[in-house]
């Protein structure tokens, strides 16, 4: 897992580096310097004219050390200023020296079409801005991104694409799309967040000092090193625990299908679909491995009299799945209603479960056992009574509160998922556009079902089962797409896949950087 902080823990960690652990913050640009330098040198021979893009803070100090490092190795360097090089101060003006009367000062719109054609055919670094961005870009700046942008040259940004917000991903006016960022010492949130991640390109992470003792804060990205551990040889069905999945309706059978299918994919030992009692002929002929239980229903939903063979399904159960097809019926909704108040032990909630939910968030404040929500963007704007456009500005903040206020793990699914209880929080940049298709969150939660339920080799908490089933289901829809296309796979393509990848993550160890 590759550690992951916010600007404000960034600053502090320059602060503690420079202070605590005695480190110059000269020999810090210069080892973010390195870093670049790095990854330019790694692609491109000295016959590369390079042309290094900086602003007159921090950031463009990085690039003057770069360009200053470039030019020493040989390479044909160019500075462009987006500013006078006597507003330059401290680590930023030292490097300047290097280039006396040489650097090439950008003041205005004409000057910026005039030198930055120059562009075509070279690398750029992208110092522009850094991560401390708060404003909209605009002006003379605005202009200079959409020269870099529009100049076709490879681009590598310093630390962050200049323009991309370091904490949400969000465009900030305009922004540099980047082909690689190297990132100094951690990586930010708006490295996977769209749209930074889609402006980020390649990321690398420079250590650029020593920072043990400092609490960077438990946010992860998943790269990869997920396991899981190898089933003993004495194991039977009750050793992998007993999960329902309460899902479906008349004309949403296959919700509760494909929530089954992934459950028995994904190692649960006995899986029991409570379904409307229309639809049990139906569901249990697709899942035979299944077992179903009819449970009563009014016109093809839940009924109002369906709570008793709720109670009767859940008895023996180690873990709940609900909310897949299940309608906005008044029984469904009092289902639900009953299914967060009641039973101790691990549940997840998606779709109409939710709908149900976000009609009344509060039940969530009589909730019982280890609950699981697993929204979309939408029905988070739902459950939070906002806009879809506004918990796209700030996702990882707005689920951070969420999951802390009520006491829930919340998977707020995208293109990066972030998974989160308040206090950790796994963003998981992993997946592909071939899941952007009905059935793929019916998949997802009969998976954080069944690494739930264990049984009594124990089973997942809720945190852990839904970063796990996020990361399965994405590498499994990775295959599906891999193996047939975006456009042609299905969910039932990505359960295909299922197997395959809990089959690799059983055979390698635990990676690194895991939560504390």
């Amino acid at each position: 897992m590759i550690p992951v902080v916010t600007k404000q823990i960034m600053k502090a960690a320059d602060t503690f580096m420079s202070e605590n652990m005695h480190i110059p913050s000269r020999i810090l640009m210069e080892n973010a310097a390195f870093g670049i330098t790095e990854a330019l040198c790694a692609k491109f021979g000295k016959e590369t004219r390079v042309a290094a893009v900086c602003g007159t803070g921090n950031n463009g100090g990085d690039g003057l050390a770069a360009a200053r490092q470039l030019k020493a190795k040989g390479y044909d360097v160019s500075v462009f200023l987006a500013g006078k090089a006597a507003e330059l101060t401290g680590d930023a003006a030292e490097n300047a020296k290097f280039f006396a009367g040489k650097i090439v000062e950008i003041t205005n719109s004409p000057a910026a079409r005039v030198y930055l054609s120059r562009l075509r055919g070279c690398v750029v670094i992208d110092a522009l801005f850094g991560t401390g961005l708060s404003r909209e870009v605009t002006g003379l700046f605005a202009q200079i991104i959409y020269y870099m942008n529009s100049s076709g040259a490879y681009i590598i940004s310093c630390d962050i694409p200049s323009g991309i917000d370091a904490d949400t991903g969000a465009v900030l006016g305009t922004a540099v799309l980047a082909n690689e960022t190297v990132t100094f010492q951690f990586a930010k949130p708006g490295h996977f967040l769209f749209p930074g991640r889609e402006h980020t390109g390649r990321l690398t992470v420079k250590e650029i000092g020593a920072a043990e003792g400092f609490d960077i804060g438990n946010i992860r990205a998943v790269d990869g090193g997920l396991h899981l551990e190898k089933r003993r040889p004495d194991s039977h069905k009750g050793s992998y625990g007993r999960l329902a999945c309460v899902a479906g309706s008349a004309g949403f059978s296959g919700a509760a299908i494909m929530c089954v299918k992934a459950a028995l994919r994904s190692g649960a030992g006995l899986v029991t679909a409570g379904v409307p009692a229309g639809i049990q002929q139906t569901v249990s002929s697709a899942c035979p491995e299944s077992m179903t239980f009819a449970l009563d229903d009014s016109s093809g939903s839940l009924s109002e009299n369906c709570i008793q063979g709720l109670d009767s399904l859940m008895r023996d159960k180690d873990a709940l799945a609900a909310g897949p097809g299940l309608s906005l019926s008044e029984g469904a909704k009092g289902a639900v209603y009953h299914m967060v108040c009641n039973y101790d032990i691990r549940k997840v909630f998606d779709a109409d479960a939710l709908n149900a939910i976000a009609q009344d968030v509060n039940v969530l404040d009589y909730k019982t056992g280890d609950i699981v929500l697993t929204p979309h963007p939408a029905e988070f704007a739902r459950l939070l009574g906002i806009e879809t456009e506004d918990v796209m500005k700030d996702p990882l903040n707005l689920a951070r509160d969420f999951a802390s206020k009520y006491g829930v793990t919340l998977l707020l699914k995208g293109a990066t998922t972030i998974v989160t209880n308040g206090s950790k929080t796994a963003l998981i940049p992993h997946g592909t556009p071939g899941m952007a298709k009905g059935g793929s969150g019916d998949v997802l939660t009969g998976v954080i079902g069944s690494l739930m339920c264990g049984g009594k080799r124990g089973g997942m908490e809720g945190f852990p089962a839904a970063l796990y089933g996020a990361y399965i289901c994405a590498k499994a829809g990775e295959a599906a797409a891999e193996a047939l296309g975006e456009y042609s796979m299905t969910a039932m393509d990505t359960i295909g896949r299922i197997p395959e990848v809990m089959k690799q993550m059983a055979q390698q160890k635990a990676g690194k950087g895991q939560f504390s």
